[in-house]
């Protein structure tokens, strides 16, 4: 009974997660649609609680792949792109500093990376 409800849990996951990554986008939602279903019913009648285990192992980690690094991508010129990135994929624009920040005592301001000297590398 509990790996009947890990199925069905997974099952769901994966669609919620279809709907999201192929919003407006009907095609590619019903192809998902089809596969996803198509691999649970092919897959219904297994009874060694090893491979249920093993294959819900799999559709989670197809779920998290989906999820965390599949962008929509739509052509709206011949050699032109348009991504649609979800808000989850967004990170906050953090420029890399590649000089280490000094520490310093408790009443002195802290030095940011702007600030920081330009130091060459030995």
């Amino acid at each position: 009974m509990a790996s009947r409800l890990k199925v069905l849990r997974v099952f769901k996951a994966l669609h919620k997660t279809r709907l999201e990554l192929f919003k407006e986008d009907t095609r590619a939602l019903t192809a998902a649609r089809r596969k996803i279903n198509e691999e649970f019913r092919k897959n219904k009648n297994e009874t060694s609680v090893e491979n249920i285990n093993q294959m819900i192992k799999m559709a989670a980690g197809v779920e998290v792949f989906l999820r965390q690094d599949v962008v929509q991508a739509e052509h709206v010129a011949e050699d032109r792109i348009q991504l649609r990135p979800r808000e989850s994929l967004l990170l906050e624009n953090v420029p890399y500093c590649d000089t280490p920040r000094k520490r310093s005592s408790n009443n002195a301001p802290k030095q940011s990376c702007n600030d920081a000297p330009i130091t060459q590398c030995e």
